[in-house]
C-alpha cells in the first residue's frame, strides 16, 4: 500500500504560564492510502494536537511530515492552506458554519474559492451528499433552523465536496447522541470503502471500533496499536468493541 501520511520523530511543547508542556515526544506514524485509523486516549495525551500537527495546522517544534509526498513543514501558509483544501477534509465535534449563508452555501463555499467548477456543478453535487447523508431537505434552510446532529452531517458533506485524500476528524461524535452518532459512523465507512483515508480521534470504543487500526496515546507518545481490521459487517462488532475497550483500559492504569 502507499504511504499517504508519514510522520517521525515529532516534538510539539506549549508554553504555559513560563512553563514548558512538552504534548508530542518523539511521535512516529505512517498512515496509508483508503486507511480507517483511529486515535485514543485519555485526555492530554496528545491526540488533537498530532492531528492538527499531521494535517498542517499547527507547526511543530521538530520532526518530519509528509503528505502526498509534499513535505508539511518546508510549505508556507499560503502552500498548506491550499493543500489542506484541495486535498483534505474536516469533520469536528462543533462544526462552524457561516449563520448568514444556507447549509447548501456553507458546503459550496470552499470548493467556490478553487474556481475549478462552476457553482452549479457544485451545487449539485453537494445537494447529492446531504442526500447520502439523509438531510437532503435541509438544503436551503439557515444554520440556526436545524439541529445539532444535521449540522454535524452537512460538516461531513462540507468535508467532502473536494473530494479529499483524507478526512481529519477531531471527537466528530462527542457532541452527539448515540443513534446518530452510529448513522454518522456507518456513512465515514462508505466513504472510506470509496476510497478516502480517514483517521479520527475519539474517546469512544464504539466508533473505534468501526476503524481498522487504532492508535493508543498516553503522554504525547503512541504506545500501543490495535489492529481489527476492516469492518466487513455489524455482527463482529461487540468482539471489536471488547478489544479496544480491554487496551483503553490497561493503557489508562
Amino acid at each position: 500500500m502507499r504511504k499517504i501520511l508519514d510522520g517521525q520523530q515529532i516534538h510539539k511543547s506549549f508554553d504555559i504560564e513560563k512553563e514548558k508542556i512538552n504534548v508530542l515526544q518523539g511521535v512516529s506514524i505512517t498512515i496509508y492510502e483508503s486507511e480507517f485509523i483511529s486515535i485514543m486516549g485519555p485526555s492530554g495525551s496528545g491526540k488533537s494536537t498530532l492531528l492538527y500537527a499531521l494535517s498542517g495546522m499547527d507547526t511543530v517544534d521538530s520532526g518530519e511530515i509528509i503528505f502526498n509526498n509534499q513535505r508539511l513543514p518546508a510549505c508556507g501558509e499560503s502552500e498548506l492552506a491550499e493543500i489542506r483544501r484541495q486535498q483534505m477534509g474536516f469533520v469536528f465535534q462543533q462544526p462552524t458554519f457561516l449563520k448568514n449563508l444556507t447549509i447548501i452555501d456553507n458546503i459550496v463555499l470552499p470548493a467556490v474559492r478553487d474556481n475549478k467548477r462552476k457553482t452549479k456543478e457544485l451545487a449539485k453535487k453537494a445537494q447529492q451528499l446531504l442526500e447520502n447523508t439523509g438531510i437532503g431537505d435541509l438544503a436551503y434552510r439557515m444554520t440556526n433552523q436545524v439541529s445539532g446532529g444535521q449540522l454535524q452531517r452537512a460538516g461531513i458533506c462540507r468535508a467532502l465536496i473536494n473530494e479529499p485524500k483524507i478526512i481529519f476528524g477531531d471527537e466528530p461524535t462527542g457532541a452527539l447522541n448515540s443513534k446518530t452518532a452510529e448513522g454518522m459512523m456507518d456513512y465515514f465507512l462508505q466513504v472510506n470503502q470509496e476510497g478516502t483515508t480517514i483517521m479520527l480521534v475519539t474517546h469512544d470504543a464504539k466508533v473505534a471500533a468501526k476503524s481498522e487500526r487504532v492508535l493508543f496515546m498516553k503522554d504525547g507518545q503512541i504506545v500501543d496499536e490495535l489492529r481489527l481490521g476492516k469492518l466487513a459487517h455489524q455482527q463482529g462488532m461487540d468482539s471489536r468493541i471488547e478489544k479496544v475497550t480491554r487496551k483503553m483500559l490497561r493503557i489508562e492504569m
